[in-house]
């Protein structure tokens, strides 16, 4: 190759996966010609001045290589011979540090490493030879770095004249969880049209170190990406032309636009991430139009001068399943995402990169085109486009009753239903409430509580006593089907039933089905998951409908803990109503689950919300954590094969009550509830707290016509 820096010089541009035509645009802009693509790279030819122009302008290149050398090779020694004739002197002095990268493809008969000592060994040798010095080998920073790429018996030696990647603009003084490249970033932005659509505002939801706002301002700003970077190897070479790098980089900043640019906005969950986006901003020199704020995406509402005069472009990273432990829960944070932004900017597009083009799915954006690219070893999809239709509301399934005249023996069954449902529907539409209990043993013959899940019926069937015929007891479970059937008018694939009776040891979680057929319903303006197969419970207890309620109502900026938490739900309810932290305890795996996928389908995060995973008794005896608002709803009895001994809620609530309340900042409040019917309250509590009953007002309209199904206590200090 010619050592002339005026003489056009091959090159290869690398680039992730995916971004190459994006790459040829690029660089076609800034002086190269004869491009073609190849997988991560574009192979060109340009000369010093274009070779310096990628380097400072290009926002997806990755490296910028000078190509100096060529030639066959079919062993380790040819690779040694090849690269100890290359003459090294030409472009670098033998004085220097020198780092070799060898990428070696389609010939696994090559030890990598083996390989990469010999060429080493060849530079090194060749300067001891012609100079009577060695350089220095590193694989770290280094003053030169050679590229050396072996493919099908022909090796090609190049200079690589950025040295660190080109991802690394020198912004960067503060790392987040997971951080995008500087490169992706400007590709989604790129492909998003951000550089050429007339957007007034972008916002990123998930905005972690803030890289996506960052290279967005930059692009407004028509910066280079590389002039915030202290070193580029191109000025350690023989070949570097200090006057015309210096030409390149004062024309660079000279066209930094100082003009207003569109608003723009970050929001992220976590603190330690806002924290790292205000540095990396700052280093950027770009607090001037960037603000970044701690939201979550549940609690994020946006002013109405974003809303109203602004018509711009949601980007972001959105946090894949990997990062928070639970891949299949993460699908509900996308379909968070779009339920709660498109009402507030239905005129904006949206462009969303994740490592499943199904999660994008949820979103309700208009495009299917998208790209697809890697973000290092994972799998990424990327599409923008504006929002689909409006969400439509949400169908209320109001429950309905025929009169459809039915046989003798389904006749009084049929008849209680319908008086039972009557008042409750007329309750139960003018409440908004979708899921409710229609009938609960109300006939002995008939031993089954009936609940109204938005459209299906979930029918427990209470174990009937030894002295009942089985024969019997089976021909009135299906009579209370048919009847069923008959009188909602529903298909009987609509009706979900169980046998309920006394559970014990691996019982209480036992799974009934496979299925994993989750759905969500409405409650107070929070979205609950519900699986009317799989388990015994639904994952919803329609008894403490009112106890949710008064959580969320006194949740506001207070610190909430939730003990045997189930699935969540009262932490949902307490994060709806503003907590300003909540930590929600259980033993099982399963229910922490459920209660992750019910946080994220609202939009809430574990930055804020934690789930901890524990005995509740051990846990309350070793925390030190203090809280505002407490709500506890321990079993009535657990045997469970996680824990040490046995949990007998009559006998040891008032160690519960005593540990509990030591959690409890004064002020604060403790709703301790449980579903024992012949529980007594000790006396000694009243002793030392304020103890109410507030049992009667917990109990739910579709709940009085039975005995209490539940008792609640609100306990404070004196």
């Amino acid at each position: 190759m010619s050592t002339d820096k005026n003489v056009p010089n091959p090159l290869v541009v690398t680039c992730a996966t995916g971004l190459e035509a994006l790459l040829i645009e690029e660089i076609q802009q800034l002086g190269a010609v004869g491009c073609e693509k190849s997988s991560g790279a574009v192979r060109c030819v340009g000369d010093l001045q274009a070779a310096y122009q990628i380097c400072l302008w290009s926002r997806v290149a990755s490296k910028v290589l000078w190509r100096v050398a060529v030639a066959k090779v079919d062993s380790v020694d040819a690779l040694y011979e090849a690269a100890l004739a290359v003459p090294w002197s030409d472009y670098f002095p033998g004085d220097t540090s020198v780092r070799v990268n060898l990428d070696v493809v389609k010939n696994d008969a090559v030890n990598s490493q083996f390989a990469s000592f010999r060429l080493k060994d060849a530079i090194r040798d060749y300067f001891q030879t012609t100079q009577g010095s060695r350089p220095i080998a590193t694989k770290h920073d280094a003053n030169v770095v050679i590229n050396v790429f072996w493919n099908d018996g022909e090796v090609e030696f190049s200079l690589d004249f950025a040295g660190a990647p080109l991802h690394q603009r020198g912004y960067r003084v503060a790392q987040g969880q997971a951080p995008l490249k500087e490169t992706l970033a400007a590709a989604l932005l790129l492909w998003s049209e951000w550089h050429s659509k007339d957007y007034s505002a972008l916002l990123d939801p998930f905005c972690g170190s803030g890289t996506l706002l960052i290279e967005a301002a930059m692009i407004k700003r028509n910066m280079a990406p590389g002039l915030l970077r202290q070193s580029f190897s191109l000025v350690n070479y023989r070949l570097f032309d200090a006057s015309l790098w210096e030409t390149v980089k004062q024309a660079a900043q000279q066209q930094v636009s100082e003009e207003k640019i569109p608003l723009i906005r970050g929001f992220d969950a976590n603190a330690d991430a806002i924290k790292a986006a205000s540095q990396n901003i700052q280093a950027a020199g770009l607090t001037d139009c960037i603000h970044v704020e701690r939201s979550e995406l549940g609690t994020l509402k946006l002013t109405k001068s974003i809303k109203e005069k602004h018509q711009g472009l949601i980007i972001t990273n959105a946090p894949y399943g990997e990062r928070i432990g639970d891949s299949d829960a993460i699908q509900f944070l996308y379909s968070a995402f779009g339920r709660l932004l498109q009402p507030q900017l239905p005129d904006w597009s949206v462009g969303v990169l994740s490592n499943h083009a199904e999660y994008i799915d949820r979103l309700g954006i208009a495009s299917s085109t998208g790209y697809r690219f890697s973000n290092g070893p994972i799998r990424c999809y990327f599409r923008c486009a504006p929002w689909g239709n409006k969400p439509t509301a949400v169908p209320f399934n109001s429950i309905k009753v025929t009169d459809a005249e039915l046989p003798q023996e389904l006749s009084a069954f049929a008849n209680r239903l319908r008086k039972n449902v009557k008042p409750l529907r007329k309750w139960a539409d003018r409440e908004g409430i979708s899921c409710y209990r229609i009938y609960d043993a109300d006939m002995p013959e008939f031993n089954l509580a009936i609940d109204w899940y938005d459209g299906e019926l979930h029918v427990q069937e209470y174990k009937p006593p030894k002295t009942v015929d089985e024969n019997k007891a089976r021909q009135r479970l299906d009579w209370a089907l048919q009847a069923l059937v008959k009188v909602f008018d529903i298909p009987k694939s609509s009706i979900q039933v169980k046998t309920r009776s006394k559970q014990k040891g691996k019982g209480q979680y036992q799974k009934l089905n496979q299925e994993k057929k989750m759905r969500p319903i409405l409650e107070n303006g929070v979205w609950l998951l519900i699986n009317l197969k799989d388990y015994l419970d639904t994952g919803l207890f329609l008894d403490h409908r009112p106890v949710r309620g008064w959580i969320q109502q006194q949740a506001a900026g207070k610190r909430f803990l939730n003990l045997f938490s189930y699935t969540g739900t009262a932490s949902v309810h307490a994060a709806y109503g503003g907590a300003k932290s909540t930590v929600s305890v259980d033993m099982s795996k399963t229910y922490q689950q459920w209660a992750r996928s019910n946080l994220l389908l609202n939009g809430f995060s574990e930055d804020r919300h934690r789930l901890i995973q524990a005995n509740c008794v051990k846990w309350l005896t070793q925390s030190k954590e203090q809280f505002d608002l407490i709500f506890m709803d321990p079993p009535t009895f657990s045997n469970s094969k996680r824990m040490q001994g046995v949990l007998d809620t009559q006998r040891d609530h008032v160690m519960l009550v005593d540990a509990a309340m030591k959690r409890l900042e004064p002020g604060g409040k403790l709703l301790f509830s449980n579903n024992f019917k012949r529980f007594k309250l000790d006396e000694t509590l009243a002793q030392r707290y304020q103890v109410t009953d507030v049992t009667t007002p917990s109990i739910p309209e579709d709940f009085k016509r039975s005995k209490a199904i539940h008792c609640c206590y609100e306990i404070q200090h004196l």
